[in-house]
């Protein structure tokens, strides 16, 4: 079983940029946050900071080249890490960092806008250490994210995932999640070769 404990600290606040919403600092106030997994692994969760860039990279770069290919952006690109934590900015996405030991082993993120025709939804995105799969992580970093969505008023969460990762749209689905579109060679990998792009949603509130 898995078991959530929280300790309540001051709000980080990003650098940079638009100042938080003083309803996503109340949020973060709940983290760091300490998670027992099965098997009695002690993981921590807290908001990524611009002091976790080498952390964040040294991750991505352990992942298997079958998880980078699925992933949207070139995690082993280090502009891209780079352009992650000099914009900074958790009222536009908010990333989640799980640790064992010091050690980053899952990233979670929540991407929404503020302004726009777009403004009530949310993007969903999960990857986590295979050593650290199947325990119930991933589960927990998307139901943590539901949470933090519905408390800022979101009224609809989507997940993009290429169609063969199977365990990902299963995983999303136990949370909720239904598929609500499956578009052919809609994606290309770094390789050059096309996935099924799939596309799940999870209503939070009724749709006005």
């Amino acid at each position: 079983m898995c078991v959530k404990n929280r300790t309540r600290l001051s709000a980080p606040r990003p650098r940079g940029g638009r100042r938080s919403m003083p309803r996503t600092e109340a949020l973060l106030a709940d983290f760091p946050k300490t998670w027992h997994l099965e098997g009695g692994t002690k993981v921590t969760v807290r908001p990524m900071g611009r002091e976790d860039r080498a952390k964040v990279a040294a991750f991505f770069q352990s992942l298997p080249e079958g998880d980078l290919r699925a992933l949207k952006d070139n995690v082993r690109d280090p502009w891209i890490i780079d352009q992650w934590v000099q914009q900074l900015n958790y009222d536009r996405v908010l990333p989640l960092l799980a640790e064992v030991d010091g050690r980053v082993i899952a990233d979670a993120s929540l991407h929404r806008r503020r302004e726009g025709w777009r403004r009530h939804l949310g993007g969903v995105r999960v990857a986590v250490d295979p050593a650290y799969r199947q325990k119930g992580l991933a589960s927990l970093l998307i139901d943590e994210l539901i949470d933090i969505a519905t408390r800022e008023g979101l009224e609809r969460l989507y997940a993009e995932i290429p169609g063969e990762n199977a365990a990902a749209i299963e995983t999303f689905r136990k949370r909720g999640f239904e598929e609500v579109a499956r578009f052919e060679r809609n994606l290309i990998d770094l390789a050059g070769t096309y996935h099924d792009l799939v596309v799940l949603h999870l209503d939070l509130a009724p749709l006005h």
